[in-house]
């Protein structure tokens, strides 16, 4: 699992992560994760587009993430998951915490939209 910074600013933070997000790859990438998504008071646009699976763990990660991000009333959006990783979240009601979006500037205008 690896996780690059794609651009970090005053408005977002986005990030790429590829590989599996099962046991092992979590365990390369949460702290790295949590101390660039979750710690900071941003809202984070995730690009899932080289994430071939994603099990309860790495679930579990992003959700912790998307928690602490809402408590300073900021989100996570999900972009462009796979379809084996899409319907997984998607099973578990991730969409219903978190967007999801296929179109960067649809990404992008969801980080802007408050709730």
């Amino acid at each position: 699992m690896e996780l690059k910074i794609i651009k970090t600013n005053g408005d977002y933070t986005h990030v790429a992560l590829s590989g599996r997000l099962d046991i092992d790859g979590v365990k390369s990438v949460e702290l790295e994760f949590t101390s660039l998504v979750g710690a900071k008071a941003k809202s984070a646009i995730v690009d899932m587009t080289e994430v071939g699976f994603i099990a309860s763990l790495g679930m579990r990660m992003l959700l912790s993430a998307a928690k602490n991000l809402r408590a300073h009333n900021e989100k996570i959006v999900l972009y462009n998951p796979q379809p084996v990783v899409l319907e997984a979240l998607e099973t578990a009601g991730f969409s219903a915490i978190m967007p999801i979006a296929n179109d960067f500037s649809k990404a992008l205008a969801l980080l802007q939209k408050k709730d």
